[in-house]
């Protein structure tokens, strides 16, 4: 039994159970265009339009809160249904069609949902939500409806032909009216009558094996969507708007497009979220610990509190209490300044050099690629530069990020085109370095690796008088095991586990001025 993967689309215009408006035929297939959702089918036996067409009318009632037309009553449709389960033959509502049974019933099954009646308030006007949701639902119909046909339970072959014989005499009956032969015309109808019963008898055993499937389809659609809006969100980074709507359509769209398409950016998603956060509750920690080692220069005041040793020291004997007492009133003691906080210093960029060595493969390149991120959006808050070079044996790959970049696409499509292998070369690190040392003044040079290699004191003392005229600070972590070489040209050299965040994240905010 041959299975494909298909993108949505649409080849009848013919409704199931809505009656598409006519912006949401618009908005719809150009969130298709965008979003570009992919179905499994069964071929030459499972219709795949038919499901295209069902998410496309779902999105409607979605988008529109419920406010759509339909193409039968949706009350009348539910007594007919529940008539004919009973075994009796009720008259069909107006504008029925048997072969749409399966169609109508699955949306009732849907409407039934717990999740369905939250999920609709969610979609109402926001082409997004409403998009996405239907597409969810329309992606689980379709994996249950692909396991129904595969184990037999559902033929829609055998259905397709029932209704390929409906449709022909359906024909018959007009072209017998035409001709004015009534016997004709009756005798083709009651042909029709049993043969939509016949068709409404495997729909509805159809629709009482997938009915269970159909409430978990919309449970699942629903999570499905609230991930997708978080990870939005993840990627969202810490800068302030600058006027640009939070329910910007094309940018969701791009980044649902890319998360649709990119298993490995979902996870890169949640690292960077537990990453961030912890970065973020560390540095609010930080604020609320300051204490009076923190001392970063002096100021003129009347805080005795602050006042230097020096100052309290005149107070101490009967000469030195009258000028004490005098620079008190004039606010003119030394004391402590523990508010002219780094942001006064010249800081420079952020540069960081990140191992990409085939060792690095997996949990470590994860956690990398978060931290980056995580770095590199707290550098950019702080209007400060920040490069991020890949290397193994050679420097493989480069991005530099302007403080006045907006957004993030620059930052995740580099990480997101990031890959490993190859072996571990500190001097591709500092030759890489030295070469660029007029574009490093002030700079946190920090430096991430997982392997061990050799550095000569030659090179380390060129690094050192380096750092000493431009004022470079390097700091490098080690993943697992120390590399003791890196001591030669590190200020500080750190082993890390990366999967203690609050102790990996103290490390690096120490290591940035």
């Amino acid at each position: 039994m041959n299975t494909t993967n298909a993108f949505v689309r649409i080849t009848s215009t013919d409704p199931l159970v809505f009656y598409v408006s006519a912006l949401s035929d618009f908005l719809w297939d150009d969130f298709i265009r965008d979003a570009r959702p992919s179905v499994r089918f069964v071929e030459e036996q499972y219709n795949v339009t038919e499901l295209s067409r069902f998410g496309k009318e779902l999105f409607d009632y979605l988008y529109n809160g419920g406010e759509s037309s339909t193409v039968i009553n949706l009350e009348e449709a539910e007594q007919y249904i529940q008539l004919r389960q009973t075994g009796q033959s009720p008259q069909a509502p107006k504008g029925y069609k048997p072969e749409n049974l399966f169609w109508l019933t699955t949306f009732l099954q849907i409407a039934e949902s717990p999740a369905w009646g939250q999920m609709r308030t969610y979609s109402i006007g926001d082409q997004f939500r409403a998009g996405n949701n239907a597409v969810n639902i329309l992606n689980n119909l379709s994996t249950y409806l692909y396991d129904l046909i595969t184990d037999d339970v559902i033929d829609f072959e055998y259905i397709s032909q029932l209704t390929q014989e409906l449709d022909q005499l359906r024909e018959q009956f007009i072209e017998a009216k035409k001709e004015g032969d009534d016997a004709k015309a009756a005798k083709v109808r009651q042909k029709g009558k049993e043969l939509g019963r016949k068709i409404e008898e495997e729909l509805m055993n159809a629709n009482q094996n997938i009915k269970h499937k159909v409430h978990e389809s919309v449970e699942k659609a629903s999570q499905e969507t609230k991930e997708t809006e978080e990870s939005i969100s993840a990627l969202a980074g810490l800068e302030q708007g600058e006027g640009k709507s939070v329910d910007d359509v094309e940018e969701k769209r791009r980044l649902a497009k890319k998360l649709s398409q990119n298993k490995s950016l979902k996870k890169l998603i949640d690292r960077l979220g537990s990453l961030r956060s912890t970065w973020l509750a560390r540095k609010r920690e930080r604020q609320t610990r300051t204490n009076y080692s923190d001392i970063v220069g002096v100021q003129l005041s009347d805080n005795v509190a602050k006042a230097f040793p020096i100052e309290m020291a005149l107070a101490a004997t009967e000469q030195g209490r009258a000028l004490f007492a005098l620079k008190h009133h004039q606010k003119t003691l030394m004391c402590k300044d523990h508010e002219a906080r780094v942001k006064e210093l010249d800081k420079g960029p952020v540069i960081m050099y990140i191992d990409v060595s085939g060792s690095m493969e997996g949990e470590s390149e994860l956690w990398s690629k978060a931290l980056a991120c995580v770095v590199a959006e707290q550098c950019k808050a702080e209007k400060r530069d920040v490069a991020i070079h890949l290397f193994d044996s050679r420097i493989t790959k480069s991005v530099h990020l302007k403080a006045t970049d907006q957004g993030n696409k620059k930052l995740i499509d580099f990480v997101l085109g990031w890959r490993t292998g190859g072996g571990t070369s500190f001097y591709s690190v500092v030759y890489h370095a030295l070469d660029r040392s007029s574009s490093i003044k002030n700079a946190d040079i920090l430096m991430i690796t997982d392997g061990q290699s050799n550095l000569s004191d030659d090179i380390a003392k060129r690094l050192d008088s380096l750092k000493t005229s431009q004022g470079v600070q390097w700091n490098s972590f080690c993943i697992g095991e120390r590399a003791e070489v890196l001591d030669l040209i590190s200020d500080n050299v750190y082993t890390i586990d990366t999967d203690a965040d609050p102790e990996v994240v103290d490390m690096f905010q120490d290591s940035i001025r």
